[in-house]
């Protein structure tokens, strides 16, 4: 029953433009924001890849945002271990990929969102073709626009490399980048 009051939504987001594969993009995003949960496998994964500093930064994020970072971190590595790219600045920068992987979102702890806040910003964002913004009062509002901003700035005190660096900021700007637009490529699935 909610799924097809779901998908009848659809047709109302269509309606104002929106692309018909975002909205099932946006279900299926939702869903796995809900019910997939972080493992002790998953943790030990992430203490493989991260330092202790950069490890306290991870865990400041939401359940929700660990679990996205680290689907982020798998594809990376299962994409280029499985030889389905030939780009070799890419695969010769697998670590610090998987590395911005974990740690692009941080910015996001400076104000946690739920699944249900995050939501709801995306709903209102596409509604208000991104006027949502001029809501400058609201602390939650502004740190989905600008977590990508907030974790350049944490990072670029623990951290030098400059890919990770890039990443974290540019992660949602269009770029010609070819680092960027991989990593926007498997951030926009997940």
């Amino acid at each position: 029953m909610k799924i097809a009051i779901l998908i009848k939504g659809s047709y109302f987001l269509n309606k104002y433009n929106r692309s018909r594969k975002m909205v099932p993009q946006r279900i299926k995003q939702f869903y796995m924001n809900i019910t997939d949960t972080m493992k002790k496998e998953d943790y030990d994964y992430v203490n493989k890849i991260l330092n202790e500093k950069e490890m306290n930064w991870f865990l400041k994020l939401s359940k929700s945002e660990q679990k996205h970072s680290l689907r982020n971190a798998t594809d990376i590595e299962n994409i280029i271990d499985s030889n389905l790219i030939s780009n070799e600045v890419i695969l010769n920068n697998k670590e610090s990929l998987k590395r911005a992987s974990l740690l692009h979102d941080i910015g996001k702890s400076r104000k946690r969102l739920n699944v249900f806040d995050k939501s709801i910003i995306v709903i209102l964002n596409k509604l208000t073709k991104g006027n949502l913004i001029k809501f400058k009062k609201s602390k939650k509002i502004q740190c989905y626009y600008r977590h990508s901003e907030y974790s350049y700035e944490i990072l670029k005190d623990i951290l030098d490399d400059k890919i990770i660096l890039n990443i974290a900021k540019n992660h949602h700007n269009e770029s010609d980048d070819e680092i960027i637009k991989f990593f926007k490529s498997i951030d926009d699935k997940n």
